[in-house]
């Protein structure tokens, strides 16, 4: 229209050309992480350092217990750790005490860390036992007798054959319990490991809990982290991507959080203008 200014055409503009603004800069993050500065809370921070004193040949265990609905919030977590136990010499033992889908979670690590599992041997450096029932009763029981619950590994090879698993049949031997969660599974290891009947005084110290669990869980879990009884606490998606951050690995939860601060910023950029355009054009006759 004739006699039109910038700021008359800024509140006329197409909300579908906002749209296509939008989709355009949301594809950015997902071509490439951009990584942008992300405040890294205590409870991860804390998280970090607990990986990061881990010596070359300490074994720590990954307990998968959050299912495929849960990967947006715990799966890259899951994958910065497994990194970071590379990163630092350390291996790995993993297993599930409540979700009968953790071979495909398990899967899915695997080939977001190609670098990592060409490198590594399964059986010297990992092993994956897979899913077990009974919840807190077995992990009662994987504290002094790992193999009256896995007598294999998911190969089929025999525990007692598994050269990782020589001298390790309980919670004596393991320096951390990494625990993704979307319940309370990691209060079972602090109650049967960290704090249980074994005897650490003859056999070694317990090992340490953390967790990895679901945003919305963050608000109970604080309780554990801030008593002491885990030594760290990733909590959802923005956890995960504190995580990232940390270890130099970008991964999805970078992914979402650039997505997210993109899509606010241009938001805010469209409400300023918005009300630039309408005090520039006040009063105007129409």
């Amino acid at each position: 229209m004739s006699g039109q200014n910038i700021w008359d055409k800024l509140q006329n503009v197409d909300r579908r050309v906002f749209y296509w603004i939008l989709f355009i800069a949301l594809t950015v993050p997902f071509l490439s992480p951009i990584g942008l500065p992300i405040t890294v809370t205590p409870s991860t921070q804390s998280y970090y350092d607990g990986l990061k004193s881990i010596q070359s040949g300490e074994v720590v265990v990954l307990s998968i217990n959050s299912g495929v609905s849960a990967w947006g919030d715990c799966l890259p977590a899951m994958i910065a750790s497994v990194h970071k136990v590379y990163d630092q010499g350390g291996k790995l033992i993993v297993w599930s005490i409540g979700y009968t889908d953790v071979d495909i979670t398990w899967a899915k690590i695997k080939e977001k860390l190609p670098d990592v599992f060409s490198k590594w041997k399964e059986g010297e450096n990992y092993v994956y036992f897979g899913y077990c029932p009974g919840q807190e009763t077995n992990v009662a029981l994987l504290a002094t007798n790992i193999r009256a619950i896995y007598p294999k590994d998911v190969r089929g090879v025999s525990t007692d054959q598994i050269p990782l698993m020589k001298d390790i049949n309980g919670a004596n031997k393991i320096k951390f319990v990494l625990s993704s969660d979307t319940g309370d599974a990691q209060m079972y290891y602090i109650r049967q490991w960290k704090n249980g009947q074994v005897n650490y005084e003859k056999t070694g110290k317990p090992p340490t809990v953390a967790e990895m669990g679901i945003a919305m869980n963050k608000s109970g879990d604080m309780a554990y982290y801030l008593s002491g009884d885990e030594f760290g606490l990733v909590a959802g998606s923005r956890g995960a991507a504190e995580l990232e951050a940390l270890t130099g690995y970008k991964g999805d939860a970078t992914i979402t959080m650039d997505s997210i601060s993109v899509s606010h910023v241009l938001l805010v950029l469209a409400i300023i203008l918005t009300n630039i355009s309408m005090f520039a054009t006040r009063g105007k006759k129409k």
